[in-house]
């Protein structure tokens, strides 16, 4: 019996400290202020001009908090009123946010657990490993409860962004009808068409993209319906609908498919589009002004490789992993390389693709994005 308590008492601590260092470090990576911290953890917010904490954190563990030191980052602990308080720390553009555990919380399941499971001794062990389950069920449910909130909240934000599009839509359709009435007679209102058709072709797109945050938490547990998709003519889309904006930035986007055949694969088409667009305009946006961005599909064996090369900043291909989270930014290395959500939600994309993301380092400067997907069956 003593073995079963001592058993179950490690246990559950494994489990409740893994899931404490994945809770610190997600709030700490997605805060952006010390208001609202999640159910048993508090924030910081540490800048050279100012530092505040959230107001429940105890004085002692706050003043601990904010002696942090400018070299600690990721997972950390901080000692105060005796116990020990796990945390993480996450730098983003000179501002230090620090998601701390209240560690009372663990200790007090702890002690409630071990208290059920020497009750339950007389029962027997069945029944004692039955109740330690219960409370470690018990234990992660504020953590579900705190994902359901995150999902809700991607889910409201979507909901905001759909009221302001669909305004942007309408209005963009409105003036495609005006300029269809002049174009037949005034070639000025015919280019001018041309434009505005594309207008009204990139509200779709950015509706779409709505859209991709919405089922960007789900996309790889729940199945969307999935089509073929010929991706050198979507490689192609995507470069026609970029090319003005990197005109204005004095870049050159080139489209050089290497394919002479259509290319297919199978999956959802304004989720691949998303993809590329994303990888493009990441490139635009850290290349220099004269250079050139250049978009590949080539096909590789059973696989088709969509390649965005630019002769940028370049990137450190050991940081892709880091730069896969949210509002990442590359090291020294990197040059500050910066990719927001985009990149984030690429790889997430790819992978419910069943493919996956590859970078590597451009020749003579840059770097080279590449989505690496199966090839679906060729259209007839």
């Amino acid at each position: 019996m003593l073995l079963a308590i001592v058993g179950a008492a490690l246990l559950f601590d494994r489990q409740q400290l893994a899931e404490i260092r994945g809770r610190v470090e997600t709030t700490a990576h997605t805060a952006d202020d010390v208001v609202d911290a999640p159910p048993g953890t508090w924030l910081a917010r540490l800048t050279p001009a100012a530092q505040e904490t959230t107001r429940s954190m105890p004085a002692a563990l706050a003043e601990a908090v904010l002696a942090t030191g400018e070299d600690v980052t990721g997972q950390t602990s901080y000692t105060a009123d005796g116990r020990s308080w796990p945390a993480w720390v996450d730098r983003r553009e000179g501002v230090a946010y620090v998601a701390v555990y209240d560690i009372r919380l663990h200790s007090g399941e702890e002690r409630r657990l071990l208290a059920s499971t020497a009750a339950a001794g007389g029962v027997g062990v069945l029944l004692a490993a039955l109740t330690g389950l219960l409370a470690g069920r018990r234990a992660v449910r504020p953590l579900g409860e705190a994902m359901e909130l995150q999902r809700q909240f991607v889910a409201d934000a979507s909901h905001e962004l759909r009221t302001p599009l669909a305004v942007l839509s309408t209005r963009a359709q409105l003036l495609r009808r005006h300029l269809v009435a002049d174009a037949a007679r005034d070639p000025a209102a015919a280019r001018r068409l041309t434009e505005v058709d594309q207008l009204v072709h990139d509200t779709q797109a950015m509706a779409d993209v709505v859209s991709d945050l919405l089922l960007s938490a789900q996309l790889e547990h729940t199945e969307q319906p999935a089509g073929r998709v010929e991706i050198v003519e979507l490689a192609a889309e995507v470069v026609r609908s970029l090319t003005p904006y990197a005109a204005d930035r004095g870049v050159t986007l080139v489209d050089r498919t290497g394919a002479r055949e259509p290319l297919v694969v199978d999956g959802v088409r304004t989720s691949l589009r998303r993809s590329v667009l994303a990888l493009v305009d990441n490139a635009i946006a850290h290349s220099r002004p004269g250079s050139e961005v250049e978009v590949r599909v080539v096909a590789a064996g059973d696989e088709v490789h969509v390649d965005v090369v630019d002769h940028g900043t370049g990137v450190d291909v050991a940081d892709v992993e880091r730069l896969s989270r949210r509002f990442a930014r590359g090291g020294d290395e990197s040059a500050g390389r910066r990719v927001g959500l985009g990149l984030a939600l690429v790889t997430q994309i790819v992978r419910s693709h069943g493919g996956r993301l590859a970078v590597s380092e451009t020749a003579g400067g840059g770097a080279t994005f590449s989505l690496v997907l199966p090839c679906g069956a060729r259209p007839a």
